[in-house]
């Protein structure tokens, strides 16, 4: 698949749709659409970008699933040293999405977006809450709120954003590939 045929082969929520991008311009020009997705296919161990976009149903049991799909993309994609660590931020991230963004929303579902580029991954999950989430300390008397320190002590970098069109937010963390000095 490549980045003429975004719009081939539409699924259901649960499935992923790779784009291989040929170029690092055509990778930061690449964009899908929400709910536009195909079988996922074997990335090649050669490290080309990629892009990775899988729609998922806002039920806590979904996450697991999410988290499996997205450690053996990374597997596949030559990756394997760092796809606990993605799956395990990016476990975080869908959690508070199904948790926080997407209770009381109309739209049932979050979007998981994975993206690697010049030795650094990005994931983001996309829900359609404007809740953004807040780092808050550990406590004792609280059984969560640890994600997002998990999240900070494991990425690079991560943040925030507002979605950009309509309602709901995208949190994204990205991580370097060791060895391969990421390049902004």
């Amino acid at each position: 698949m490549n980045a003429d045929d975004l719009t081939a082969g539409l699924c259901q929520p649960g499935t992923a749709m790779v784009v291989h991008a040929r170029s690092p311009q055509e990778h930061d020009a690449v964009d899908t659409q929400s709910g536009t997705s195909t079988i996922a296919e074997p990335v090649s161990h050669s490290r080309r970008p990629f892009q990775a976009v899988s729609v998922f149903p806002a039920n806590p049991a979904a996450v697991p699933q999410a988290r499996r799909e997205l450690h053996t993309l990374m597997c596949r994609s030559g990756l394997s040293s760092i796809a606990d660590d993605i799956a395990l931020g990016a476990q975080e991230l869908m959690a508070n999405a199904v948790t926080h963004g997407c209770r009381s929303q109309p739209v049932g579902e979050f979007t998981v977006k994975t993206s690697y580029l010049r030795g650094r991954v990005r994931v983001e999950v996309q829900d359609a809450s404007d809740e953004r989430p807040l780092l808050r300390p550990a406590s004792d008397d609280r059984e969560g709120g640890r994600g997002l320190i998990l999240v900070e002590a494991l990425a690079a970098s991560w943040g925030v954003q507002p979605r950009g069109s309509g309602r709901g937010k995208t949190v994204w963390m990205e991580l370097d590939v060791p060895g391969e000095g990421a390049v902004s």
